[in-house]
């Protein structure tokens, strides 16, 4: 797994991470994920994450899902952040995303997952 991230800052158009990620994803890596999401974002008001893990694919089942979103630091996020996955097309792996999205909106944050990447620009721009 390898993925690289870039933080946009736009006065009149605020703050954006673009996260691109390729390989395999294993739990330990979607934490190291959501720990480079939180340093990236650390003091940022209205961030909008997108997260394209179109060129993934995910070796997590739902328990480690489930046990990942618990133990993440959720509460040093900023309220009015949100944050678009854009998943692989293949049918396994968009239920493990929309998994994980539902735990990270039980835990406070707003998150949507898309198998598009421009739905998900439109979404984080509050166009839909």
């Amino acid at each position: 797994m390898n993925f690289q991230v870039k933080v946009f800052n736009w006065q009149d158009q605020g703050n954006h991470v673009v996260v691109l990620a390729r390989g395999s994803m294993e739990r330990a890596c979607f934490r190291k994920l959501f720990d480079e999401i939180e340093k990236a974002t650390q003091g940022l008001k209205q961030c909008k994450v997108l997260v394209d893990l179109s060129d993934s694919t995910y070796e997590v089942d739902s328990l480690e899902i489930q046990s990942l979103v618990a133990e993440l630091p959720l509460d040093r996020w900023a309220p009015a952040n949100r944050i678009a996955f854009v998943s692989a097309l293949t049918s396994a792996d968009y239920p493990r995303l929309y998994f994980l999205r539902t735990g990270l909106v039980g835990r406070g944050l707003s998150a949507a997952v898309f198998h598009d990447p421009k739905f998900a620009i439109d979404w984080l721009a509050g166009v839909m």
